[in-house]
């Protein structure tokens, strides 16, 4: 009998724990920036070495292309000296949805932050998902996942091809 309270104590305190981090996550942890929930990733590479790879990947892969054919990479908008993200759209072919990112030079413009921010369905594009925030912590860390193999990991290879050459 009391092993068995000793369960359901732990077996509460790691739901309160987990329930007290997801809360934190989805709700409080976006307070400051322009991109609260966005995650991101550094990629040792200048924006416009990663801008290339993303253009040449587009030749071969409908995922780094837009729908309508057009330039899936906005222009910066402004004059350039205060503006921080440069937009990329990018897509999922067999769920049919946008993925909404960017990309922003760091201090070091050796390195490029690359980040994942939303993921709009095609067939609804009123409803917009915006990553760490309207998932659940199980699909979040999938679609993050999904998003690292199916565009991080190839532009990071393309990079390393063009370096080689």
């Amino acid at each position: 009998m009391k092993s068995i309270r000793w369960f359901i104590f732990i077996l509460m305190g790691f739901l309160l724990v987990w329930g007290c981090e997801e809360f934190l996550r989805r709700k409080v942890g976006g307070l400051a920036g322009s991109y609260p929930f966005a995650e991101h990733w550094e990629i040792e590479a200048t924006e416009q070495e990663v801008i290339s790879a993303i253009r040449e990947l587009g030749r071969t892969n409908p995922g780094f292309r837009s729908l309508d054919k057009d330039e899936n990479i906005s222009s910066r908008e402004g004059d350039g000296e205060g503006d921080y993200w440069l937009y990329i759209d990018l897509y999922y072919p067999d769920t049919r949805e946008l993925v909404h990112s960017w990309t922003r030079p760091l201090a070091d413009t050796t390195k490029t932050t690359f980040a994942l921010v939303s993921l709009v369905s095609v067939d609804n594009p009123n409803d917009i998902r915006l990553i760490n925030r309207d998932f659940w912590f199980l699909p979040n860390r999938k679609q993050i996942r999904r998003f690292e193999s199916t565009f991080v990991d190839k532009i990071l290879e393309q990079i390393q091809k063009r370096r080689a050459r």
